[in-house]
């Protein structure tokens, strides 16, 4: 068993920034991401990288007009209004030419007819599942709003990727409920569990992008309330231009956990956001494809496999996808 390879990319275009800056400061990143998705594609099928989109609910829809039928009735009470999107439709424009930062109904279109390329759930809306305010029955009704106009659109979503990783057992147990049988989990790391400390954790888990402070992060998936939780072993970290002389030490890290993983028979998760990429876009494609190629030879060498996360769970136990 040489291991296996999952990719997954959190597809929400400016959904998931709506409280951290405003679009002006950021829709260069969005839209660059957008352009950089055919090239990210064609890469992947250079290299055949099976690879999970996990997108917000929002973005299949062609229009408002059609969006707004698949609203919940129970949508999520967040103390914080910041992060509550529905608030944000009329000032954005009605459809994916008017408003490119929220729509994306033709990306979706084009993933979905790439071989290997999964369509999966990052919600309906964005939604924060350790938000104060927010209810489980609200969670609920949001996933099932995102199965709905994803099944609307030809797509039958299975793996869902929770907006900031979060998660909880009785949110574990609505995903089952609605349909899913994956999910990808935060890092399973001392750095997340033992440091609160929020300043302290960003830095700790910045010097992980470069030096092995948490270990390998290869993993066997388990299986929780019957969804198989496939947590994510690394992010791909854009350039950060004050430590840009440490980009060899980041892919170094990436394939030594890669390397780890293939001689382990280990699972081995790579994520990161479309926008991520939007900016200096040629420099991380040049490094997604050296990540790639690196793949290629421990498929070669050791047999790994390249899975989206719907493929992961299949081969972990078949019957439970019928």
């Amino acid at each position: 068993m040489g291991g296996s390879l999952i990719v997954s990319l959190d597809f929400e275009l400016f959904w998931g920034m709506l409280d951290r800056c405003p679009l002006e400061a950021y829709q260069d990143h969005v839209l660059g991401g957008r352009e950089a998705i055919p090239e990210l594609l064609a890469l992947f099928q250079k290299y055949g990288i099976h690879a999970t989109w996990a997108a917000v609910g929002f973005l299949f829809a062609e229009n408002y007009e059609e969006l707004s039928g698949f609203f919940p009735e129970q949508r999520p009470s967040y103390l914080n209004k910041a992060v509550d999107p529905y608030g944000t439709f009329a000032k954005i424009g009605a459809d994916e030419q008017q408003a490119p930062c929220f729509y994306g109904s033709s990306l979706l279109r084009r993933i979905s007819e790439t071989p290997g390329q999964e369509i999966g759930s990052h919600t309906f809306s964005h939604y924060y599942c350790r938000e104060k305010g927010q209810t489980p029955e609200q969670f609920a009704a949001d996933m099932k709003a995102a199965r709905a106009i994803g099944e609307a659109h030809g797509y039958v979503l299975t793996s869902a990727v929770l907006p900031r990783n979060q998660c909880e057992p009785e949110y574990t147990r609505i995903l089952r409920d609605c349909g899913f049988t994956a999910y990808r989990d935060e890092e399973n790391d001392w750095i997340h569990e033992k440091i609160k400390f929020r300043p302290l954790l960003r830095l700790l888990r910045l010097a992980d992008v470069y030096v092995p402070l948490t270990g390998q992060g290869g993993y066997r998936p388990r299986r929780e309330d019957g969804v198989w939780n496939l947590t994510g072993s690394r992010m791909y970290k854009p350039i950060f231009r004050p430590l840009e002389f440490l980009e060899g030490l980041k892919l170094r890290r990436i394939k030594k956990q890669m390397l780890h993983a293939a001689k382990n028979g280990l699972t081995f998760h790579l994520w990161w956001h479309p926008h991520n990429i939007g900016v200096r876009t040629r420099e991380h494609l040049q490094q997604l494809e050296e990540i790639f190629r690196y793949y290629a030879q421990l498929r070669e060498t050791y047999g790994m496999e390249s899975l989206n996360m719907r493929e992961a769970a299949q081969k972990e136990k078949p019957e439970d996808l019928s």
